[in-house]
C-alpha cells in the first residue's frame, strides 16, 4: 500500500515535472519564435538598407569612375599640351638662336661694309687726286706724244734706208749658211778620220770579241779613237806581242779587225782582259780590194 502511494506520488511528481518542462519548452519556443521573427524583420530591414547602400555605392562608384576617367582624359590632354608646348619651346629657342646668329652675322656684315665703305672712300679720294694730277700732266703727255710721233717717223725713215741697204741680205745669208755647212762637214770628217793617231801610238783596250775560227776580232774602239780601215796594229800585253791585226771595218765607237795569220799566238786573247793596240802603220789597198773586204765582212758584223 505504501509502495503504491509512493509510486503514484512519484508518477504525479514526474508528470508535474514533465508538464512544467513542456510549458517551459513551449514558452522558450515562443520566445525563440518571437526572436526569430524579430531577426527576420531586422534581416529584411538590413537587406533593404544594404540594397539602398549598394545603389548609393554604385551611383557613387559610377560618379567616381566618370570623374577618374575625366581626370585621365584631362591628364592626357595636359600631357599632350605639355609635349606640344615643350616642342614649341624648343622650336622657339632654336629659332631665337638662329635669329641671334643671323643678327651677329648681319652686324659683322654691316661692320665689314662700313670698313669697305671707308676703304672705298679712301680709294675714291686717291683716284680723285690721281685724276687731278693726270689732268695737270695732260699737256706733258701731249708733248711726249708728239715726241713719240716724231721719233716714229724718224725710225720709219731709218728702216726704209736699212731695207734698201739689205735688199741682197737673202743671197748673203745663203752664202754664209753654205760656208757654215762646209766648215761643219770638214770638222766632222777631221774628227772621224783619225789622222791624229800616229805610228807608234797605242790605245788601251779592256775587252775584245774574238772569233778564232774566222780570224776576226771585235774592238770597242772606232773612228772616234782614230781606228780607221786598213790600219795595221799589234796587240800587246805586258810588253810582248800577242798577234797583229788589220782593221777591216770601222764605225764611230767600234770596229772589226782581221788577224794576220802565222804571226804570234792569238789564242792568248781568250785568257786576257787587258790589251794595248800599237799602231804599226797603214796597209795600202785599191778601192776594189777595200770594197771586196767590206762585202765579205757585212754578214759577220752583226754576229760580233
Amino acid at each position: 500500500m505504501k509502495l503504491s502511494f509512493l509510486f503514484n506520488g512519484l508518477s504525479v511528481l514526474a508528470s508535474t515535472v514533465c508538464v512544467w518542462q513542456i510549458f517551459s519548452m513551449t514558452g522558450k519556443y515562443d520566445a525563440e519564435h518571437a526572436r526569430i521573427s524579430e531577426i527576420l524583420k531586422e534581416k529584411e530591414t538590413v537587406l533593404v538598407e544594404q540594397k539602398d547602400l549598394n545603389k548609393e555605392h554604385a551611383s557613387r562608384y559610377n560618379r567616381e569612375r566618370a570623374k577618374n576617367q575625366q581626370l585621365e582624359e584631362d591628364k592626357f590632354e595636359a600631357t599632350m599640351e605639355e609635349s606640344s608646348q615643350s616642342k614649341a619651346k624648343l622650336e622657339t629657342e632654336s629659332l631665337i638662336s638662329e635669329l641671334e646668329n643671323q643678327i651677329k652675322d648681319t652686324e659683322q656684315q654691316i661692320i665689314n661694309l662700313k670698313l669697305d665703305l671707308q676703304s672705298g672712300q679712301k680709294d675714291f679720294e686717291k683716284f680723285r687726286a690721281k685724276d687731278a694730277q693726270d689732268a695737270n700732266e695732260l699737256p706733258l703727255l701731249e708733248a711726249k706724244k708728239n715726241d713719240i710721233i716724231s721719233s716714229t717717223d724718224k725710225y720709219r725713215f731709218e728702216i726704209s734706208e736699212f731695207s734698201r741697204e739689205l735688199k741682197n741680205y737673202d743671197k748673203v745669208t745663203n752664202i754664209l749658211k753654205l760656208h757654215y755647212s762646209k766648215v761643219i762637214d770638214s770638222l766632222f770628217d777631221d774628227k772621224t778620220s783619225g789622222n791624229w793617231l800616229k805610228k807608234g801610238d797605242y790605245l788601251s783596250v779592256s775587252s775584245l770579241t774574238v772569233d778564232l775560227d774566222n780570224g776576226l776580232i771585235g774592238l770597242p774602239v772606232g773612228k772616234d779613237d782614230g781606228v780607221a780601215i786598213d790600219k795595221f796594229f799589234a796587240i800587246r800585253n805586258g810588253g810582248s806581242d800577242i798577234c797583229k791585226i788589220i782593221i777591216t771595218h770601222s764605225e764611230f765607237n767600234r770596229s772589226i779587225a782581221s788577224i794576220v795569220p802565222l804571226i804570234g799566238n792569238p789564242s792568248k786573247l781568250l785568257s786576257l782582259d787587258k790589251f794595248e793596240l800599237f799602231l804599226l802603220g797603214e796597209i795600202e789597198k785599191t778601192e776594189e780590194e777595200k770594197e771586196e773586204t767590206r762585202k765579205s765582212l757585212d754578214t759577220l758584223n752583226a754576229d760580233l
